[in-house]
């Protein structure tokens, strides 16, 4: 719902990327790049931060704090050694390793094609007007401003429901965010009260059930019955919805450019898949 639920720490990105983009230098790949470590022999290049690069475009190993290399280098030099203490246990020999070591062939044979079609790959303009006008309603944000309590059962949403049910209306917005800071499992808005500003009611991240009810609400009233959600059961305080906002095509095509670009190559690797397949021999146990 709010920024703790979508939000991925650079941390654990880090060791995802790491994990997966070690074991080509163990596996002896060729990846042609800057050096930034070796151990035990093992030179690991800065492409091992590629994973991290493409979640977070922004990333730039080269900007970061010394202390912030420090511990993704550190990430680095243990997955190598203990990947190494695995090698003379005989891991290597194991159905386990050899099924992450299809798994990785195919990460990079992906990678690979990504690679490869980015360079040829277009979209035009008219294109994606095209999709624009299709889609229009996913360009319309819809801002609301509004509170919640978060819990996981249903029977706490239920009795937070009664406690502000106990106060005059003029209380209800204080109560409610006395009860979020006390009770609400939503690390991204238990602090601020369940405050939650500029939430984008048509943005197909926030869960359905969230939005349907929240769009019935008036302002400044509250959900008398738990919202279930994925993420748990809500109590909904709605302050206000803005009024709705039509990005122009200048401002988004950008987006939709690379989001057809996309679109069209992972297309094209899907065909390359699905031909190999064709010509697979392929047996199932009977």
């Amino acid at each position: 719902m709010s920024d703790g639920f979508l939000k991925l720490s650079l941390q654990g990105m880090a060791r995802s990327a790491i994990i997966g983009s070690v074991l080509p230098a163990l596996l002896g790949v060729s990846l042609c790049a800057k050096i930034i470590v070796t151990v035990d022999g093992i030179s690991i290049p800065d492409s091992v931060f590629n994973p991290i690069k493409q979640q977070n475009p922004n990333f730039n190993y080269d900007a970061l704090p010394e202390a912030q290399k420090q511990q993704l280098l550190d990430e680095v030099i243990n997955t190598v050694i203990v990947a190494n203490v695995a090698k003379k246990e005989g891991l290597d020999k194991s159905e386990e390793y050899k099924m992450a070591n299809i798994q990785l062939l195919y990460q990079l044979w992906i990678s690979k094609q990504g690679e490869s079609l980015d360079k040829t790959v277009n979209v035009t303009d008219d294109e994606a007007q095209r999709f624009y006008n299709n889609n229009l309603q996913s360009f319309i944000t819809l801002n609301a401003t509004l509170r919640h309590i978060l819990v996981s059962k249903e029977d706490e949403a239920k009795n937070i429901i009664a406690e502000i049910g106990k106060v005059p209306k003029s209380k209800t917005k204080d109560k409610i965010s006395e009860l979020a800071k006390k009770y609400s499992i939503d690390p991204g808005s238990k602090e601020n009260g369940g405050l939650i500003e500029n939430m984008n009611l048509n943005d197909p991240n926030v869960a359905p059930e969230f939005v349907q009810e929240a769009k019935k609400m008036q302002s400044n009233s509250y959900t008398r019955v738990p919202v279930k959600t994925r993420y748990g059961y809500h109590i909904i305080y709605l302050e206000k919805i803005d009024q709705a906002v039509t990005e122009p095509f200048s401002k988004v095509k950008p987006q939709i450019l690379q989001f057809l670009k996309q679109q069209k190559m992972q297309e094209i690797v899907m065909e390359k898949v699905n031909k190999m397949r064709a010509s697979a021999n392929i047996t199932y146990p009977k």
